[in-house]
């Protein structure tokens, strides 16, 4: 078994089955990639098993149910979040485990190339989450066994993991480890109705973060 489940829920985009699982293969030997696909997406469905992913068929729809989906039902001891817009660069797992191990962090966020935050260390999109740490005390302010706040449609659960690591201080970045986001705002993608579908949760998705900040402030 790998040390790293990396989880990329999907939505409509078979195209993006390949160049994901050319990159996974290309960058390291110790992850294997749970691709969570809905049920009638079909042709997202067949992309990924044709890629070589291990496809997880669920009726749930948005990010943060998926995510909780496959931590239920997969066994490494780290997990990593993901979409499927990225392209992995050589020697990421490594890296992220090495950070871990060297600081005793249960989170990890990795470099995208993309998001400000990264820049400067204070956040990442893309993390790795210890199996044992979700299980102990959960990634979310929801508690033990919990990864994901399934209240936000897609965007600031990544807030949500990180504000929660820093507070217990369990987070560090990894600088060095590069998952680099393929992104419409680091005008590396075309704009999709998958993003659009996203974005028009971005208001909602925002005020139950700072209401959840505030209630969870230390």
């Amino acid at each position: 078994m790998s040390d790293i489940a990396v989880v990329v829920p999907v939505l409509n985009r078979p195209n993006h089955a390949a160049p994901i699982m050319e990159s996974l293969r290309a960058s390291t030997e110790n992850a294997a990639v749970y691709a969570v696909v809905s049920e009638r997406d079909t042709r997202t469905e067949s992309a990924w098993i044709v890629a070589g992913a291990n496809v997880l068929t669920s009726p749930l729809m948005t990010f943060p149910e998926k995510v909780n989906y496959a931590y239920s039902v997969t066994g490494e001891p780290w997990l990593f979040l993901t979409g499927d817009d990225v392209k992995f660069h050589a020697g990421w797992a490594e890296e992220l485990l090495r950070v871990a191990a060297g600081t005793g962090a249960l989170v990890v966020g990795s470099n995208d190339l993309a998001n400000p935050r990264s820049e400067d260390g204070s956040h990442s999109p893309h993390m790795l989450i210890s199996r044992q740490y979700i299980a102990d005390q959960g990634a979310s302010w929801d508690g033990r066994g919990v990864v994901c706040h399934e209240g936000y449609r897609h965007m600031f659960v990544d807030d949500e993991i990180v504000t929660v690591a820093k507070q217990r201080g369990v987070f560090a970045f990894a600088k060095d480890a590069v998952v680099e986001h393929l992104h419409p705002v680091a005008g590396k993608a075309e704009v999709d109705a998958t993003y659009r579908l996203g974005w028009s949760y971005a208001d909602v998705d925002k005020s139950r973060f700072a209401e959840r900040m505030r209630e969870n402030a230390l």
